[in-house]
């Protein structure tokens, strides 16, 4: 427990706000949504719908167990679907005190296969995504782990992945 809170500190995160979001009313008309959405981007809030938190001093961001953003589908994926990739870190102070973490997706009412990961480190959680799920110019994607660090037993919210971009690519 010891190294996770001086692996929080050392992250620059023990004090910063929580900046989830709520809803994707925020999204700016004047803003074009990206395909892979990178988290240092600077716009990457107009597309970050709940559970992500504040840009950390590195180009990634803290989630909470349950997240989501919305994508723009990249050019053909209404007819070809195109592949959903996450990149992730699991921090070995939060591997030791979780053990190994299920991730889910779903897109849109579409749900996607999940994924264990029984090992700390960087990964990326990658799946394709049908056509059908696709069609219009935005979709909107829940993830969900099966566990985190509940708020209060670290710092003031909950944590469970660290996320560098999420991303929709052609097939």
């Amino acid at each position: 427990m010891r190294r996770l809170t001086v692996a929080v500190l050392l992250c620059g995160s023990a004090f910063a706000p929580a900046a989830c979001k709520r809803a994707a009313q925020h999204l700016n008309p004047g803003i074009e949504l990206l395909s892979v959405l990178p988290m240092d981007d600077p716009h990457a809030g107009a597309q970050l719908v709940r559970g992500f938190y504040s840009l950390e001093g590195n180009p990634w961001r803290w989630t909470a167990g349950k997240f989501s953003v919305i994508l723009r589908p990249p050019p053909g994926a209404a007819q070809n679907g195109a592949r959903l990739e996450l990149k992730l870190n699991i921090p070995d102070a939060v591997f030791q005190q979780l053990g190994a973490i299920t991730l889910s997706a779903t897109a849109g009412r579409s749900s996607l296969a999940p994924e264990k990961f029984t090992e700390s480190g960087s990964h990326v959680y990658a799946r394709d995504v049908t056509a059908s799920a696709l069609a219009g110019d935005r979709v909107s994607f829940e993830f969900s782990t099966d566990k985190a660090i509940p708020a209060g037993q670290i710092e003031k919210r909950e944590l469970a992945l660290i996320v560098t971009s999420v991303g929709l690519v052609s097939k």
